[in-house]
């Protein structure tokens, strides 16, 4: 059978020593255990030594905090299931997840949901171009802004100048003269859709009184 000698070390200190000096000195955080194994044979395994774990360490997860004697109930050591269920859903709902290599939930803010509102409404930007149909209803959550960075080569082609460049696409569409154009045809034509409609359902409406 194996023997298990077990040494306590002591450093900076005196082996062997018993003064009341050394004693005043001894600190349990610098002991540690040191396990000396012995195989069938006889031979030493060695082993590391054991250090002793520190006070505060241990003192983090207590519920023995200051205040302790005035709360009106011990609080629990350990969290329900429900509770640590709620917690790893928030914690997943962080980001998107591994398979989107962990995409954040990016602020909405005004300007940005702005600008997402006007893309899921593409397809009245552009009359002649086909956009496909959004898959979402409602303003995604995981999304993320880029920014275009220009090519040296096309410096004098298709580089935009800093004094027509905008923060939003708000903004630039605003700016947009053929955009502002297209945009109040439009509106003028829907208004004029809608005021024969009206006048249509008034005369049917006056006809149904006549027949009364």
């Amino acid at each position: 059978m194996p023997k298990f000698p077990v040494v306590i070390n002591r450093r900076d200190t005196v082996k062997n020593s018993s003064s009341k000096k050394d004693m005043e000195n001894y600190n349990i955080n610098e002991s540690y255990l040191d396990i000396q194994l012995t195989g069938r044979k006889g031979k030493s395994v060695y082993k590391e030594p054991l250090k002793f774990t520190k006070i505060d360490e241990v003192l983090k997860k207590t519920v023995i905090t200051p205040g302790f004697e005035k709360l009106e109930s011990v609080p629990a050591y350990q969290e329900s299931d429900r509770i640590m269920q709620k917690k790893r859903k928030k914690e997943r709902e962080r980001t998107k997840g591994s398979n989107w290599f962990n995409m954040p939930a990016t602020e909405v803010t005004d300007e940005v949901k702005s600008d997402l509102e006007i893309l899921q409404m593409r397809s009245v930007l552009d009359p002649k171009h086909f956009y496909k149909k959004n898959d979402l209803t409602v303003l995604p959550k995981y999304f993320q802004v880029g920014k275009v960075i220009d090519s040296p080569v096309d410096f004098y082609h298709s580089r935009v100048p800093n004094k027509e460049r905008k923060r939003t696409i708000v903004e630039e569409l605003l700016a947009d003269s053929e955009f502002k154009r297209y945009n109040k045809r439009r509106y003028k034509e829907i208004i004029e859709e809608r005021r024969k409609t009206h006048y249509k359902a008034h005369a049917n409406a006056r006809k149904l009184k006549r027949k009364k």
